[in-house]
């Protein structure tokens, strides 16, 4: 089995084989996965997960191996440690990327065992682990937190644990390798267990799991100190344990009352002088509709659409299709895979009884019969076929499973920023179907001010997701919307500004004339018989160029963090039904007792609700940093990513190593792994074993987590 960068099956990469291994003269050779281990605490609106991973290399030499894994687009991962045969935590640190990779070489080059954790997409993981000696077993340990979404029903919410990655269209990073052929099986049996706690500020009405089966004790876990002091109905657990690792997703939902209730929760970190606060509801209002408006449904019709998801689109696109208001509408369907075509080619079409039928005609015609996901092309289409009287609201029906992240973005934050303002565009997107990809579903309804709502291969029943996303399009923008922190900035700036750091005219570039009698000129004293030039020299080549490397650009030096960095950068949504994530990290200690959210409504009515803020009591994970400054951090980065922040330079490449300074920053200053920061673990012992016969070559791989699942008495990890 050799490795390949061509895009087989028609363009998807096929999903890879799970576990750790290696290749030893091109034979693929596995490192035994012994156990897989699931921690998650879920508190309220948000999560922290503990994955750990025991591996086994049964061979008789050290080897290096890779994998990949999944986390959900919205999580920030805060916590890496490798975890040695003899009990030794080897802890990682955040590095810049490229000295990460470099300490990392460095450790393996001298014997000592070493493990190095970068981001390949925002919901895709690599990791390499080298050195690992013979007849020994390692762990992995992973923590991340992460922000929980609607689900379904009113006051429910929605854990996402993924379990593979799913074939994707396109090219993949460099970095991730990708083999045809046919999967590999290991012969030892994983054993996979998953526990979650739950706490609520109100009784917990429902807990389920639409993907598996799952064992539950209502109650506060009876080993906590205060157990008896707690209210029983506010706390549950559940558990799964499996022989065999996991064909989709895990998802777990719960209900309690008052989710959708504003909140604002503070977390002071216990080394930086920092506050981090967490702004959440959903918002509950009525405004009267657009008075017109166009919208348009672009269904997902690639190869892996097929099956259940295709059911899905179709499904939802009918309820869809009958929910949209009668008066002043236009609607177009278009359909996508390796080419776009729509249902009426001259253009969207009123909305009447007639177009209606033709429509749901079309909708029950429809297979995954179009090939690839050539999403942005149809995006394209989409955009340049919309109509410029009013407002569009477009919805995106897939399971994004695509490569061309940053491509699909730049096309719909191009096509939203080019809309004119009173007919102003917004891109939804339903994300269907086990192992879709949150970075490119998310990041679409993000960067195209819609909402995104995620459903999986066995859910039958979304009409709420659906009517949450339709309810967000036919309401009229709300603008100005901004919070006030409680705070007085000094100086109000939400991120350096790029002038703050050397450009190449900060250089000293002086220079000294030197008098030609000091140096031996042509009229001093010291006047010495001129060289005679040949000016024919046989061993000059006349076509080439003296060159010297071009000095490192300076060091870009940031101003301290401005006193409030939020994220979003700038809110522009606020919808009925869709919830509403506010994050804010700041400076010094002083935590404020109200924030309030302002915003102004199309007829001018203004919009002020102040919301009490609660100080966390909350234990994190020792080893993991505080998750709500965690989750800021990460949302900080993620606008600037985006290209959503008030840096400014006329010097592109200056504005990059700014952009690129202020996420090393804060990943460095939070423990975070980020498109410019990965986690490095380095054991200073040198192992005793040679590394003569290190192996390096690796593959990526998925968390392991396919066949029957088998429900038993919980069991501690």
């Amino acid at each position: 089995m050799a490795r390949t960068k061509q895009t087989p099956r028609g363009g998807y990469y096929p999903s890879p084989p799970w576990g750790l291994y290696y290749y030893m003269s091109d034979d693929l050779v596995p490192l035994p996965l012994s156990k897989v281990c699931v921690v998650a605490s879920i508190k309220e609106l948000g999560a922290q997960v503990k994955i750990t991973q025991t591996y086994g290399n049964n061979s008789s030499f050290p080897i290096e191996a890779i994998y990949s894994f999944p986390i959900p687009a919205k999580a920030a991962v805060c916590s890496f440690v490798m975890i040695k045969q003899d009990g030794d935590r080897v802890i990682g640190k955040v590095e810049e990327k490229t000295e990460a990779r470099e300490t990392y070489e460095a450790a393996i080059a001298k014997g000592k065992q070493a493990a190095l954790m970068d981001q390949e997409t925002p919901d895709v993981f690599q990791l390499a682990v080298g050195n690992i000696p013979p007849q020994e077993e390692v762990k992995i340990e992973l923590i991340y937190a992460t922000v929980l979404s609607e689900d379904e029903e009113n006051d429910s919410l929605r854990f996402l644990l993924p379990m593979h990655i799913g074939a994707r269209y396109g090219t993949a990073p460099d970095s991730i390798a990708n083999f045809t052929g046919p999967s590999f099986t290991s012969t030892d049996t994983p054993f996979l267990q998953i526990l979650a706690s739950i706490e609520a500020a109100a009784p917990i009405a429902k807990i389920s799991s639409p993907s598996h089966p799952i064992s539950t004790e209502l109650g506060p876990d009876p080993e906590l100190p205060n157990a008896k002091e707690l209210s029983f109905s506010n706390y549950a657990r559940i558990s799964l344990s499996s022989e065999s690792t996991l064909d989709k997703d895990f998802v777990l939902t719960v209900r309690s009352a008052g989710l959708d209730a504003p909140r604002c929760i503070a977390e002071l970190h216990p080394i930086h002088p920092t506050v981090a606060l967490a702004l959440t509801l959903v918002p509950r209002f009525k405004l009267p509709d657009l008075a017109k408006q166009e919208f348009v449904f672009l269904i997902d019709r690639s190869g892996s659409m097929s099956g259940a998801r295709i059911k899905a689109a179709k499904a939802a696109l009918v309820v869809m299709l009958r929910s949209l208001p009668a008066k002043d509408s236009l609607f177009q369907i278009a359909s996508f895979g390796n080419d776009c075509t729509k249902l009426w080619d001259d253009g969207s079409r009123p909305y009447n009884q007639a177009t209606l039928e033709a429509a749901t005609q079309h909708v029950d015609k429809m297979a995954a019969n179009y090939g690839g996901t050539e999403i942005r092309a149809a995006l394209q289409k989409c955009f340049e076929g919309r109509k410029t009287d009013r407002p569009t609201s477009v919805f995106v029906l897939t399971d994004g499973q695509a490569w061309d992240l940053e491509g699909v973005f730049a096309e719909v934050k191009g096509a939203v920023a080019a809309a004119p303002a009173q007919a102003y565009l917004r891109v939804f997107v339903l994300g269907i179907g086990n192992s879709a990809s949150t970075a490119m579903c998310e990041g679409i309804a993000r960067v195209g001010n819609g909402s995104c709502m995620m459903v999986g291969d066995q859910e039958t029943s979304f009409t709420g997701k659906i009517a949450r996303m339709l309810k967000a399009a036919r309401a009229p923008l709300i603008s100005n919307i901004s919070v006030d922190w409680g705070v007085v900035a000094a100086v109000a700036e939400d991120q350096p500004k790029a002038t703050d750091a050397p450009t190449d005219a900060d250089e000293d570039d002086t220079f000294v004339m030197v008098d030609g009698e000091e140096s031996g000129g042509a009229t001093g004293k010291g006047k010495e018989r001129q060289k005679t030039l040949n000016i024919f020299d046989e061993t000059v080549d006349p076509v080439q160029l003296d060159s010297e490397p071009l000095p490192p650009p300076p060091p870009v030096v940031l101003a301290p963090p401005p006193q409030v960095q939020q994220s979003p950068f700038k809110i522009r949504t606020l919808s009925p039904g869709n919830r509403l994530n506010v994050y804010a990290i700041l400076q010094g200690r002083t935590v404020p007792t109200t924030v309030t959210l302002t915003g102004m409504t199309e007829d001018g009515s203004e919009i002020s609700l102040p919301i009490s803020v609660t100080l966390s009591n909350l234990p994190n994970a020792p080893e993991a940093p505080p998750a709500i400054h965690a989750l800021a951090a990460r949302t900080i980065i993620q606008d600037l990513e985006d290209g959503q922040h008030n840096i400014a330079s006329e010097d592109p490449h200056l504005l990059a190593r700014t952009v690129k300074a202020s996420i090393v920053r804060l990943g460095k200053t939070f423990s975070l792994s980020s498109s410019e920061t990965s986690f490095v673990a380095v054991d200073d012992l040198e192992s005793p074993a040679s590394t003569s016969k290190r192996v390096r070559h690796p593959d990526v791989v998925q968390i392991p987590m396919t066949g029957n699942i088998i429900v038993t008495a919980r069991r501690a990890c």
